[in-house]
């Protein structure tokens, strides 16, 4: 679809800024689904409109008229609250007769619950959605976003010549840059045929020690990788995200039970590479501020 109107949640949000440009950019018309209009960090050219994510009715009211909606939900771990968004969504879908979604999954495809409550409440989203509208897309990252490295509580590190990051350092990681992620968003929605499911992944796959020798090339420093552990990543987001966040997101990276099966590969079939290098992606980042 091309000249339409497409909802983006999480429209002033480090994942939702380069989806609405893109779409802009691609001649759509873009409704930022927020709870304040007056919120700053929105793209020029979008349009604010109020949605409250844990009400189906706010949310039908902001989708009433769109050709298709971006949904990516925030980071909340209370288990209610996070499911109760997820059910929201998929009720105001169905309501507002939304033809096409796109699930911005903000991490890997969870298939089960697992009890973490904003990955269940991702799988939810993800498993009902093709029975809500006509046309669904999830898209994931196959592991992980380059903005995680330069985020508040990243930068500093890094300009400093370490990244601390919960990943070993010798598992290669195909890093994914958001423009590629609102590049593939809107080649979804102008796609005749978009498919169920599309796995996005970097051009390259980096292990941690590899990671820290391009960012030193584009910084012009040497930069270090350092392992840390889950409860670290606790202790160094907190001050940024607050402690519940905080500790939500350090748990997704608890390792899986010695007995746990290994979790499957995507299908190659669904995997669509990006085109943006930590090099060049790095180049264009504030290390400073």
């Amino acid at each position: 679809m091309e000249n339409t109107t497409v909802v983006v949640h999480g429209a002033t949000g480090t994942q939702g800024v380069p989806v609405v440009r893109k779409l802009l950019a691609a001649g759509h018309r873009v409704r930022a689904a927020v709870r304040n209009p007056s919120v700053p960090g929105l793209p020029r050219g979008a349009e604010p409109v109020t949605a409250d994510l844990s009400s189906p009715d706010s949310l039908a009211a902001a989708y009433t008229g769109a050709d298709a909606v971006v949904v990516q939900l925030p980071l909340v771990f209370a288990a209610d609250a996070a499911l109760q968004q997820a059910e929201a969504v998929l009720t105001a879908l169905k309501q507002a007769g939304v033809r096409q979604a796109v699930f911005n999954t903000s991490g890997p495809v969870m298939t089960e619950p697992i009890g973490v409550p904003f990955l269940d409440a991702r799988a939810r989203l993800a498993a009902e959605l093709p029975g809500v509208v006509p046309a669904a897309t999830v898209i994931a990252p196959a592991r992980t976003y380059m903005e995680n490295l330069s985020a508040p509580w990243s930068a500093p590190l890094v300009a400093a010549g370490e990244v601390a990051y919960p990943l070993p350092a010798d598992l290669p990681v195909p890093w994914l840059a958001m423009d590629d992620l609102g590049a593939a968003v809107a080649g979804l929605l102008a796609s005749p045929a978009p498919p169920p499911l599309r796995v996005l992944a970097g051009p390259q796959a980096l292990t941690g020690e590899e990671v820290a020798a391009e960012l030193g090339a584009a910084l012009g420093l040497p930069v270090r990788w350092r392992a840390i552990t889950p409860e670290e990543t606790e202790r160094m987001l907190a001050p940024h995200l607050g402690p519940e966040a905080a500790a939500g997101i350090a748990a997704s990276y608890m390792p899986p039970p010695p007995d746990a099966p290994p979790a499957p590969e995507p299908d190659p079939a669904v995997v669509s590479t990006g085109s943006t290098t930590l090099r060049e992606w790095a180049t264009r980042q504030n290390w400073t501020r």
